[in-house]
């Protein structure tokens, strides 16, 4: 594919981009045309209407895509040009994003998760669906292409039968409601709508609760955004990793590759452990978001689901290592002068494949990382350690909510778990360690 064979996006991209402007504008000049005639501010929005139309058919206009050898170009700009050149061998996700607005009209932003950048790195919208789901295909045939290339020599009744997908977890919406009705932001929001009410009672009138009306609307905007990201959430086997489809109002399909991740976390929250449920999370290589809560979203692979389910989708997530067969290990007995609670709520230990740790007061959380994906082992100790002949082994790995921290261990038990697992980070970046269930990297 050349430049002259370049695609542009939908034609009604300018209408999506612009659609909360449109709605101001349309919303100020109807209030002015039916009072007294057309206001100043009617036509100022009428104004940046027009423009911000004019300024998007030309951006539309402007903006051209194409494969160009071994990556993608866009090119974009109306004042100043700009062109971006995407190596398809660098992508390590693809997403397919579909705003409200734009599930009206039938479109979807593709986003690509690039290697050393972000997703803003890689970005297209507007598109058609299934253009977008086309693009998003041809992408990662070209990019596995690249990565494992077939000789011409391979025949073709010898290539290894395409993957079929295969649904692994799916969140059924009573699980959803009731979690999301025992979230800590869910009970902080119904505080505050009862102290609303309370205040508003005492005082006569809604206007003497004015001051709790800012944190009611704030709590309910989290709690509504975690409820919509989390709707109709359904994690998928496919060929190209673990595809998750999620949201209400916006509409998101991700793609976790394995290779990617570089370990998982199971977490138990007070409230749901008399329901036996858990929440699976993972930290993905190279992954960004803008936001804490982007972040949330983009590295939980299950947000609730039966315990059992989740250690099922954290073994298949680690290609066959089970959790649970990591023996582990209670911190020393003298703990109890630094930590006379929270040591009844830590184990940490480590086997051939993997570290992993137990901890937590009120949310249970147990952190696993594969030694090939271990980064550094470090052990600290401060003054009151010392005299206790205690120690904390770090386990350094890449950023994400997956922290493994073996805490409180004697002196000597540090030392020797520091040996050993540097030892077993080094034979199985060499591929000398015992095998997991899938030994590719």
């Amino acid at each position: 594919m050349t430049e002259s064979d370049f695609k542009r996006l939908s034609p009604l991209t300018p209408l999506v981009r612009g659609s909360i402007v449109f709605v101001a504008a349309a919303a100020g000049s109807w209030q002015s045309l039916t009072g007294e005639g057309i206001g100043v501010i009617a036509l100022v929005l009428m104004g940046l209407l027009v423009a911000g139309v004019a300024f998007g058919a030309v951006s539309w206009w402007r903006t051209k895509y194409w494969i160009e050898g071994d990556e993608l170009r866009v090119d974009t700009g109306v004042i100043s040009r700009q062109s971006r050149r995407i190596r398809i061998d660098r992508l390590q996700g693809i997403d397919i994003v579909q705003p409200f607005v734009a599930r009206l009209f039938g479109l979807a932003e593709l986003r690509m998760d690039v290697a050393g950048g972000g997703k803003a790195e890689g970005s297209l919208a507007f598109m058609s669906l299934v253009e977008a789901q086309d693009l998003k295909e041809l992408l990662l045939a070209r990019r596995d292409a690249a990565k494992r290339p077939i000789t011409h020599e391979t025949p073709l009744d010898q290539l290894p039968p395409p993957h079929p997908d295969r649904l692994l977890a799916k969140l059924e919406l009573r699980i959803l409601l009731a979690s999301w009705a025992l979230s800590p932001e869910t009970i902080v929001l119904a505080l505050a709508v009862m102290s609303f009410g309370g205040v508003a009672v005492i005082g006569g009138s809604f206007g003497a609760a004015t001051g709790i009306l800012p944190v009611v609307i704030g709590f309910g905007l989290v709690a509504f955004r975690k409820f919509a990201g989390f709707y109709n959430f359904t994690i998928t086997d496919t060929a190209a990793g673990l595809q998750v489809r999620r949201g209400l109002l916006e509409l998101t399909s991700q793609t976790v590759a394995l290779n990617r991740v570089q370990g998982v976390v199971v977490a138990q929250p007070l409230l749901w452990r008399p329901f036996g449920w858990a929440r699976l999370d993972v930290s993905i290589a190279g992954a960004s978001s803008a936001d804490a809560e982007g972040k949330l979203l983009s590295s939980t692979l299950l947000p609730v689901g039966p315990l059992a389910v989740v250690l099922q989708l954290a073994q298949h997530t680690l290609r066959g290592i089970d959790l649970n067969a990591v023996p582990l290990s209670p911190p020393p007995s003298r703990t109890k002068w630094v930590e006379p609670i929270g040591r009844f709520f830590v184990d940490a230990g480590l086997d051939e494949r993997m570290v992993v740790c137990k901890r937590g007061w009120f949310t249970h959380k147990t952190h696993a990382v594969p030694h090939r994906r271990v980064q550094s082992v470090r052990v600290t100790q401060g003054p009151l350690m010392r005299r206790l002949r205690l120690a904390h082994v770090y386990v350094d790995s890449p950023p994400g909510p997956v922290s493994v921290t073996m805490r409180f261990r004697d002196e000597t038990e540090a030392r020797r778990l520091l040996e050993r697992a540097v030892e077993l980070g080094r034979q199985a970046r060499k591929g000398s360690a015992i095998p997991t269930a899938d030994t590719t990297q």
